[in-house]
């Protein structure tokens, strides 16, 4: 099973609460997320334990960073695209075309990551958290969103098997 360590930044009470309540979400959720993300995917994680650090910035997936401000179910939404990233990283994926990258992997994520909310944490959260991403005034995340999302729910896992066809390298 994955593991992950949730640690402050420092020792500013924001960070420490951040991870506290990471660690709680992951205590909680952590089955239910990994099933989902396995799931939907058809991958497994190798990777065995993640170390995360609560700070006040942009999530990133790789040294897994995560933002203390987020309200509770932000935070486990951003935990699930973070992870996402983790495993396609874990599964020798490589979107080759550096002007293109960010973008191609967000549409390869998107494909899966509302359907995951939308089990794991109800409709109108995805959505809420679907919303979020794009208001980070990034083109790439709106037109990754907007082109995973004129998919309908039975071509999305389909379209992502082909994208795994296309970006994942043997090992």
């Amino acid at each position: 099973m994955l593991q992950i360590n949730f640690y402050p930044e420092s020792d500013e009470k924001e960070f420490t609460k951040a991870a506290k309540e990471y660690a709680q979400i992951w205590s909680k959720d952590a089955d239910k997320i990994v099933r989902l993300i396995e799931k939907y995917s058809g991958m497994k994680f190798k990777t065995k334990v993640i170390n995360a650090v609560t700070f006040e910035g942009r999530s990133f997936s790789k040294p897994m960073s995560l933002r203390s401000s987020y309200p509770r179910r932000v935070k486990e939404a951003v935990l699930v695209h973070e992870l996402l990233h983790r495993l396609l990283i874990d599964n020798n994926f490589w979107f080759g075309n550096k002007d293109t990258y960010h973008e191609d992997v967000h549409k390869m994520i998107d494909l899966i990551l509302f359907d995951i909310w939308v089990d794991l944490l109800g409709k109108k959260v995805a959505k809420e958290s679907q919303e979020l991403e794009i208001s980070f005034g990034d083109p790439a995340y709106k037109r990754a969103w907007s082109w995973a999302l004129s998919f309908s729910k039975d071509e999305r896992p389909k379209k992502f098997q082909e994208m795994k066809k296309k970006y994942q390298k043997s090992s």
